[in-house]
Parts: C-alpha cells; sequence; structure tokens
C-alpha cells in the first residue's frame, strides 16, 4: 500500500510540475526561443506562425491529458490522500517560485 501510495504522490507530483511549468511564463520563454530558432533557422514569417500555431495546439492537448491524468488520480485517491497530495502540491508550488525568485534576482557578483 505504501509504494502505491508513494507512487501515486511521485506521478501526481511529476505531473503538476509540468503544469507549473507550463504556467511559469511560457509566453516569454517561448518567444525567446522561436527568435533564436527563426534566427538560427532563417525562418519566414509565415513558417513561424506555422510553428506557434502547433505550439499552442500541443500546450493545449498537454494541459487537457495533466487534467486527465489528474482526475483519474484522484479518482483513486481517497478524500485524506487527496487532500495530502495538494498539500504536496502546493508545498512543491513554493518552492518552485522561490527557487524563480532567485533564480529572477539580480546576478551574483563574482569573488
Amino acid at each position: 500500500m505504501k509504494k502505491i501510495l508513494l507512487a501515486t504522490t511521485l506521478l501526481i507530483a511529476t505531473t503538476l510540475s509540468g503544469a507549473l511549468l507550463a504556467e511559469v511564463g511560457p509566453g516569454d520563454r517561448h518567444e525567446r526561443g522561436m527568435e533564436r530558432m527563426a534566427k538560427e533557422l532563417s525562418l519566414t514569417t509565415e513558417q513561424q506562425a506555422q510553428l506557434r500555431q502547433i505550439h499552442e495546439e500541443q500546450g493545449a492537448k498537454l494541459r487537457a491529458l495533466r487534467e486527465e491524468g489528474k482526475a483519474r488520480m484522484d479518482a483513486i485517491l481517497t478524500a485524506e490522500q487527496r487532500e495530502k497530495a495538494e498539500s504536496l502540491r502546493e508545498e512543491r508550488r513554493e518552492r518552485m517560485g522561490d527557487r524563480r525568485e532567485h533564480r529572477d534576482g539580480p546576478p551574483c557578483e563574482k569573488k
């Protein structure tokens, strides 16, 4: 039973970490990547638009898949386990937020 709970918790955490990464600001990260790819591959404006469309479609599919997976996992867990899983997700969000703030802060000075 403990192995199943641990595996389920890890699966939830992994699934949600992907969701959180998607929420981190994909626009900025995506745009930087798109600009770099456009420059390196000499993409036309039309190609860039087509690639953006593909990215948006894939993002929507991934969000739907994560939501479906979460619903299926929640159906397996007891109310107490779902509550604990949500608590773990919140803790993970906070840690990720702390890391993001630290990363986005002023650059460290070299000694």
